[in-house]
C-alpha cells in the first residue's frame, strides 16, 4: 500500500493525499474483513438455514454454500485488483516525478555550467582587453624612440591591433570602431608631428656629398631615411586596408569595393611630407596645408574619397602622373612652384584648380577629366599642356592666365567649355581639337577672352576638328600692320607696352 509520506517528492505530492484517495482504498482493510467475514457467515448460515427451515437438501446446501464462497472470493479479488492497480498508478506517478526531478536537476546543471562557462568567457575577453591596451600603450610610447626599428615595430603593433578590433565579435561595431580610431588618431598623428631634416630634403636627398653641410652629414642624411621609410610604412599598411575601385575606360566609378579601414577618420593635413607616396592606395586624402619639403610623389596613387590639397605649396616638383582621383580634387589656391605633371591621371568627380598658380610647366596631357573641371582664374606662368585630354563634362577657364603656351592639341570637350576673360599671352594651339556638343565660350556679354599683341602672328592656331563645333575667328590688324586671327569678339591687349625710344639729343655744335 502506498505511503502518505510525501517528503520526497518534488514539487507535487507523488502518492495522492489521503482525501484524494478513492473510497475503496480509504476503506481497503475493512471492506476486505467485512467481505471475508460476512462472506463467510453467509456461505455457513444461509445453506444451514434453507437446509433447516426449507428442507433443502444437503447436497444443494453444499452447492449454494460453495457459490457464496466464490462470489465472496471474488469480491475481494476485486478489491485486491483496483488497491493493487491504485498503487501501480502511484508508483507510476512517483517514477514520473523521480524522471522530471532527473531532467530538472541537469537542466539546473546545464544552465550552471552555461553560466559559468558566460562568466569564463567574459573574464577571458576582458583579459584579452586588457592585455590589448597594454599592448597599446606600449607601442605609442615606442613612437617616441629614437632607434627607427622600435619605431617601426610600435606601428605594426597599432596596425595590428587596429584589427584586432575591428575582428573582435564580444563587441557592437560601433565600440570597435571607436577603439579602432583611437589608434587611427595616433598614427595620424605621428603623421603631423614636426620633423627637424626635413628642412634640410634638398640637401640630404642629394648624393652629390654634404658640400658646406653644418652638421653629421652621413649620420642626418641615415636619420632622414630611415623616418621616411618609417612614415612611408603607415601609408603602405593604410593602403593594404584602404578601399579599391573599378573604373570604365571613359573614367567613370564603376563599383567601389570597400577596405576594412573605409569607415575611419583620417587625417594629414597640415602634415610635413617629406618622402614618396606613389602607387599607393589613399582612402582619404586629406592634406590641405600640408607641407611638402622634397618632391611631391603620387605616380600611380589612387585617391578613394576627396583628396583635398586646397592651398598647399608645392616647392618642388608636384607628381600625380597616372593618379586616380575616385571622387573630388581639391587644388584650389594650391602654388605649385615647380613642374606640375598629371599626365595620364583619372579625375572621375568634381576637380577644383580654381586660384591656383603654376610657376613651372603644367602637364595635364591625356588626362581624363569625366565631371565637372574648374580652372577659373588659374595663373599658369609656363605652358599649359592639356595635350589629348578629355573633358566628359563642364569645363571653366574663366579668367585663368596663360602667361606661355596654352596647347590644347587634341584635347576633347564633349559639354561646354568657358573661356571668358582668360588670357593668352604667348602660344595658343586649338589644332585637332573637338567641341562635341557646344562651342568654346570666349565671350559672353561684356567679358570676353583676351590675346596679346606680342605674340607672333602665326602663334594663334584655331585649326579645331572638322567633325565637330568650329571655333568661329575673325582677323585684327594692328597698328604695325600685323594681323592676328582670333575668337570672333575677343580683343587683343597690349600686357606690357615697350618703353617708347629716347629722344635723340640734340647736337651742342
Amino acid at each position: 500500500m502506498p505511503s502518505d509520506n510525501a517528503s520526497s517528492a518534488p514539487e507535487n505530492p507523488v502518492i495522492p493525499k489521503a482525501q484524494e484517495n478513492p473510497w475503496y482504498i480509504r476503506h481497503f482493510i475493512k471492506l476486505l474483513i467485512g467481505f471475508g467475514l460476512g462472506g463467510g457467515a453467509v456461505a455457513i448460515l444461509l445453506p444451514w438455514m434453507l437446509w433447516f427451515f426449507c428442507g433443502m437438501s444437503s447436497g444443494s446446501s453444499d452447492q449454494l454454500r460453495l457459490h457464496l464462497l466464490y462470489v465472496t472470493g471474488g469480491i475481494i479479488a476485486v478489491l485486491t485488483l483496483l488497491q493493487t492497480n491504485w498503487k501501480n498508478q502511484g508508483d507510476r506517478l512517483k517514477i514520473d516525478a523521480d524522471i522530471k526531478k532527473n531532467e530538472q536537476d541537469a537542466e539546473n546543471e546545464a544552465a550552471k555550467r552555461e553560466q559559468d562557462a558566460v562568466k569564463s568567457e567574459r573574464d577571458h575577453t576582458r583579459q584579452v582587453h586588457a592585455e590589448r591596451r597594454s599592448r597599446y600603450t606600449k607601442a605609442v610610447e615606442q613612437l617616441a624612440d629614437e632607434k627607427a626599428t622600435v619605431r617601426l615595430g610600435g606601428i605594426y603593433t597599432l596596425v595590428g591591433l587596429v584589427d584586432e578590433w575591428l575582428a573582435d565579435d564580444t563587441l557592437e561595431q560601433e565600440e570597435r570602431q571607436k577603439e579602432g580610431q583611437v589608434i587611427i588618431n595616433n598614427l595620424c598623428s605621428y603623421i603631423r608631428s614636426p620633423f627637424p631634416l626635413a628642412l634640410k630634403a634638398e640637401i640630404l636627398e642629394d648624393d652629390s656629398g654634404p658640400g658646406n653641410y653644418e652638421g653629421d652629414f652621413s649620420k642626418d642624411q641615415a636619420a632622414f631615411h630611415e623616418e621616411q621609410d618609417v612614415r612611408r610604412s603607415i601609408f603602405n599598411e593604410m593602403s593594404k586596408r584602404s578601399s579599391s575601385v573599378i573604373l570604365s575606360d571613359e573614367g567613370d566609378v564603376i563599383e567601389t569595393i570597400p577596405g576594412k579601414w573605409r569607415e575611419f577618420d583620417i587625417d594629414f593635413s597640415r602634415a610635413p611630407i617629406f618622402y614618396p607616396l606613389n602607387a599607393i592606395t589613399i582612402e582619404k586624402g586629406n592634406f590641405s596645408s600640408a607641407k611638402f619639403y622634397s618632391n611631391a610623389d603620387f605616380n600611380e596613387a589612387t585617391f578613394i574619397e576627396t583628396a583635398d590639397f586646397s592651398a598647399v605649396i608645392f616647392p618642388k616638383a608636384a607628381k600625380f602622373n597616372e593618379a586616380t582621383f575616385a571622387q573630388a580634387a581639391k587644388f584650389n589656391e594650391a602654388t605649385f612652384a615647380q613642374a606640375a605633371e598629371f599626365s595620364e591621371a583619372t579625375f572621375a568627380q568634381t576637380t577644383g584648380f580654381n586660384a591656383a598658380a603654376f610657376a613651372q610647366r603644367a602637364d595635364f596631357s591625356g588626362t581624363k577629366f569625366t565631371s565637372f573641371a574648374n580652372f577659373s582664374g588659374v595663373k599658369f606662368t609656363n605652358t599649359a599642356n592639356f595635350f589629348a585630354a578629355t573633358f566628359t563634362d563642364a569645363a571653366i577657364f574663366v579668367a585663368a592666365a596663360f602667361t606661355n603656351t596654352a596647347n590644347f592639341f587634341g584635347t576633347k570637350f564633349t559639354q561646354w567649355v568657358n573661356f571668358r576673360q582668360a588670357t593668352f599671352s604667348k602660344s595658343v594651339i586649338f589644332i585637332d581639337t573637338t567641341f562635341k556638343n557646344y562651342e568654346p565660350f570666349f565671350v559672353s556679354g561684356n567679358f570676353r577672352a583676351r590675346f596679346s599683341v606680342h605674340s607672333a602672328q602665326d602663334d594663334y592656331k584655331f585649326e579645331v576638328s572638322e567633325s565637330h563645333r568650329p571655333i568661329e575667328t575673325e582677323q585684327i590688324t594692328v597698328a604695325d600692320g600685323r594681323v592676328f586671327t582670333i575668337p570672333v569678339g575677343c580683343e587683343l591687349f597690349d600686357p606690357a607696352p615697350l618703353p617708347a625710344p629716347k629722344p635723340k639729343e640734340k647736337s651742342t655744335e
